[in-house]
């Protein structure tokens, strides 16, 4: 590797110092050319808030003559602090010496409104800037560089320059894409494209831009756009490489895609190979060894091709889009994309397999159909490959590529242009053909030690990634890479052996075991001697980028994905913990998101599933995305607390199962007890003989016999006092010590307000419980206080749940789940208000309860019976224009019986309908 990285070095030598020497007559000052046209609108300033760099661009103006062939270039920066001097201490030009010539015309600082002219006397030094290194491509291109002196606040400079020449390998046809707006505002953009008549260039805007102007100049025509400081543009984070928010233009001389097709397979024609050749002699064996079978064969070339030509590139001039001969390609052994795919499809041509180069695109895989026909279009040459009417696309420049040349993965490129079809863009199908299989087994062995044994498995195109990664990287870094990352979850911890690796490169799979020793497992609680281990779905939650709620760019994800990744705690001491399970699933257009915990017998399970559907989420189901994932530490963060021997428990208290006799919280369950027969006794004794006094019944009886809607409430009261006892008598959790002690791992809740208010809600229960079943009795004797006192019941209920609610939100909203609408999370509540709203209403106005309930404690007086029935009983919920004949009938005769009753019950005339 050091060799290479020398050699490298020294060819890097050798190229600059043969660019430098090319390009020394290559920059000129000269006056700006005299064709330019004018700009008519004055700059506007900015908002100074929406710059980052200490300076803007007051002027930005871009000028092309496509009969000369020059691109004019010119800006105005202003400097208004500190930062903008930094970082406008020095001017650069890049461009190709191997076609293009540089021109400078201005260089100037304007301060407090006078010149003061560079140019003159600026020396431009010319550096190697080699703008694609980075891809291991190797273009020539120079960059002009010169360093400004003595730059003050509020200096313009003033730079201008052009750029003479194009690239040959395009034909004199002429395409370009520029961006009227940028994501800090621009005092003023002027673009002009001077067309030639006789030319046609077609334009089209995109996001909002607007259409070129146009003006005739004679022999040419303008088209131009002037546009002073539009609205700032926020990028953000995450967002897929074809989309932008920016308004743009694209212009281009290629009609059709056809013609793009067609342009390429004239400069990159697949040849024929040379009969004496050593590139024909190394086809023909690689024939002989496939037996003459077209994938056999398909699978060798493939294989040499991806793994014996390294990738580099040497794209100077016209060979910025053109191939080198094969012969080459194959005697030096390395080549770009283009070297590569021309290499293998002449290899294939040779046998008779139908093969063709593909244009494509590794950066916008959507949206390409959108744009205007260009060979800027595709950044990437790949190849078709059609055996035997099955055709498959294939990459050359990807490397250790397993499994069934078949089923060799292929990037989901969007749309491609094949020399194989009819000039038309083809979609690339989009699969996700791989997948990794993560399971950590965390085996607690007692005194707080336990082993970690972790087994990963990639299948697929994850497999091509992970060889590709062993390949490259020395064993000892790998091992150390992966020790530092479960370091930081568990500090004392030692691998046990080497890590293992196992590669089946027949069916592409990649294994890799590991296993680990860790000592003092745990983590302190803060503010508690409690120790806990935390299992983190880190692996899940990296490839789930975190988004603000009012995201409106669509988001990219990591396609293709396809992720299990499953987390295991054994005691092997057989420290059991019960059942529980708790499963969350939800499969949205662009992925699907699992959540799964078992805990049984001696073993908790956290196991996470996730698959991406599409590369990216779309801007209409941003607001899902955000809602599924904004609880990340509910999601990800699991944490379980371990006991005094160091095994773990599972820190869950399982509300369906009664708790033993050593878990039982004796002191709550003395409290009941006693409490209960205290509140008997004030019934009893005290309440119990009292008269009505809020809701007074009438003094005589109606009706004899509980009807109408009080059969229903009495069904309500019987199904509530079931449902409540069942809280204190089966789930017991009031009684649970885990219930008491569960605040020791909510980190952030005071103890002494977590009791408290436990034993609040015990409290309030036992009297809601006592009221609900002493009305019921009330209800059945049809006692007159029957009606206070339930309204005071459902009263209580309400103000209770509410406030209890209340204080549990402000006590534990870091633990409540984002995700849930109010309902779900205020279910009790909502439904005691409702509650008292129907039912306390009813005891309140029913006339029907207080004509049936009238009995007093001690009934030795006799109560006398109403002559006829009331007539005013609506019943709450039954107006009187619903009552049948008769019973409209009966109210008539009542009211024409005389004053008699009418004087005992004064009320009914203001209840009337």
């Amino acid at each position: 590797m050091k060799r290479f990285s020398h050699l490298l070095f020294a060819f890097v030598l050798v190229l600059a110092a043969f660019s430098w020497s090319f390009s020394q007559t290559t920059i000129q000052k000269t006056a700006s050319p005299d064709w330019l046209r004018p700009t008519t609108k004055k700059a506007i300033k900015p908002n100074l808030d929406d710059i980052s760099d200490g300076y803007y661009y007051e002027l930005i103006e871009h000028q092309i003559n496509l009969a000369t062939q020059t691109k004019y270039y010119k800006d105005i920066k202003v400097l208004f602090d500190q930062t903008g001097i930094e970082n406008l201490g020095q001017v650069q030009v890049t461009f190709d010496p191997h076609f293009q010539k540089l021109q400078l015309h201005e260089l100037k600082v304007i301060r407090n409104g006078k010149d003061i002219n560079l140019l003159p006397q600026a020396k431009f030094k010319l550096l190697a800037s080699e703008t694609e290194l980075s891809r291991s491509i190797y273009n020539g291109s120079q960059m002009a560089h010169y360093v400004l002196e003595d730059l003050r606040k509020d200096d313009k400079i003033v730079f201008a320059y052009s750029i003479i020449g194009v690239n040959p390998v395009f034909e004199q046809k002429f395409f370009d894409s520029y961006y009227l707006q940028g994501y800090e505002p621009t005092g003023l953009v002027h673009l002009n494209y001077i067309v030639p008549n006789g030319r046609k260039l077609q334009f089209k805007s995109f996001n909002g831009a607007p259409e070129a102007q146009q003006q005739s100049t004679g022999n040419t025509t303008n088209f131009f756009w002037e546009l002073t400081a539009d609205k700032t543009v926020q990028y953000e984070d995450y967002s897929p490489s074809w989309y932008s928010p920016l308004k743009y233009i694209q212009c281009s001389e290629f009609n059709t895609w056809q013609e793009v097709d067609q342009w390429n397979r004239k400069i990159n024609p697949i040849p024929q190979i040379a009969t004496t050749s050593t590139l024909q002699a190394f086809v023909n064996q690689l024939w002989k060894e496939s037996n003459g079978q077209p994938y056999a064969y398909l699978k060798k070339a493939c294989d040499f091709v991806q793994n014996e030509i390294r990738y580099m590139g040497i794209e100077m001039g016209e060979y910025s889009h053109r191939a080198n001969v094969p012969e080459k390609v194959f005697s030096q052994r390395y080549g770009d994309c283009k070297d590569k795919s021309m290499l293998l499809a002449t290899m294939l041509k040779n046998k008779n397999i139908d093969a063709g180069l593909v244009l494509a695109n590794t950066y916008k895989n959507r949206g390409l159909q959108e744009e205007l026909p260009s060979p800027y279009a595709f950044n990437h040459m790949v190849i078709e490959v059609n055996i035997g009417g099955r055709s498959q696309y294939i990459d050359p420049t990807i490397t250790n590529q397993g499994g069934d040349i078949k089923n060799r993965y292929f990037p989901a490129y969007g749309k491609v242009l094949s020399t194989i079809g009819s000039g038309k863009l083809t979609d690339v199908p989009q699969h996700v053909t791989g997948n990794i299989k993560v399971k950590e087994t965390l085996t607690m062995e007692g005194k707080f030690e336990a082993t970690l044994d972790v087994h990963t498995t990639y299948v697929g195109n994850e497999a091509d990634d992970m060889r590709t990664y062993i390949q490259s990287s020395a064993k000892n870094d790998i091992q150390k890479q992966y020790l530092e990352y479960y370091a930081k979850i568990y500090p004392k911890i030692n691998k046990i052996g080497q890590i293992q690796y196992k590669d089946d490169l027949e069916n592409n799979i990649v294994e890799i075991i590991e296993k680990y020793k860790i000592k003092n497992i745990g983590k302190t609680e803060s503010g508690s001697t409690k120790k806990y281990i935390p299992l983190l779905g880190t692996n899940i939650n990296d490839k789930l980028p975190e988004i603000m709620e009012d995201r409106i760019a669509p988001l990219s994800l990591s396609f293709p994905t396809d992720l299990t990744y499953e987390m295991y705690i054994v005691n092997k001491g057989k420290k059991e913990f019960g059942n529980y399970r708790d499963n969350s699933y939800f499969d949205r257009t662009a992925y699907v998101f699992g959540k799964t915990l078992e805990v049984e017998q001696d073993s908790i399970k956290v196991a996470y599933t996730l698959s991406f559907h599409e590369p990216f989420v779309e801007q209409k189901d941003l607001k899902q995305y955000y809602t599924d994932f904004a609880d990340r530490d509910h999601i990800f963060y699991n944490g379980f607390y371990l006991d005094n021997d160091g095994y773990v428990t599972d820190g869950i208290t399982n509300l369906n199962t009664p708790a033993s006799v050593k878990d039982i919280n004796w002191f709550v369950l003395i409290l009941f007890v006693l409490l209960v027969p205290a509140v008997i006794w004030y019934i009893v004794k005290k309440y119990n003989r009292t008269k009505a006094f809020i809701i007074k019944p009438y003094d005589e009886i109606y009706y004899d016999q509980i009807g109408g809607w009080m059969i229903v409430l009495l069904i309500v009261l019987f199904i509530n006092i079931l449902t409540l006892s069942g809280i204190f008598i089966f789930q017991q959790s009031f009684f649970s010590l885990n219930t008491w002690q569960a605040v020791d791992q909510l980190e952030g809740v005071s103890p002494v307000l977590y009791r408290t208010l436990l034993l609040l809600e015990i409290i309030g229960n036992i009297l809601i419980l006592s009221g609900l079943i002493y009305s019921c009795i009330l209800l059945i004797k049809r006692r007159d206080i029957f009606a206070q006192t339930f309204f005071m019941v459902a009263l209580f209920m309400a103000i209770f749940c509410t406030l209890d609610a209340i204080a549990g939100y402000f006590m534990f909203k870091q633990y409540l789940n984002k995700t849930d609408d109010i309902f779900t999370k205020y279910e009790d509540t909502i439904r005691t208000i409702i509650f008292f709203c129907i039912w306390g209403t009813y005891v309140y106005k029913s006339e029907r309860v207080k004509g049936t309930c009238v009995r007093p404690y001690q009934n030795d007086q006799i109560i006398p019976k109403a002559a006829t029935e009331h007539p005013f009983d609506q019943d709450f919920l039954k107006p009187y224009s619903t009552m049948k004949q008769g019973e409209k009938e009966a109210g008539a005769e009542f009211q024409s019986q005389g004053d008699t009753v009418a004087r005992s019950h004064p009320e009914d005339d203001q209840d009337k309908p």
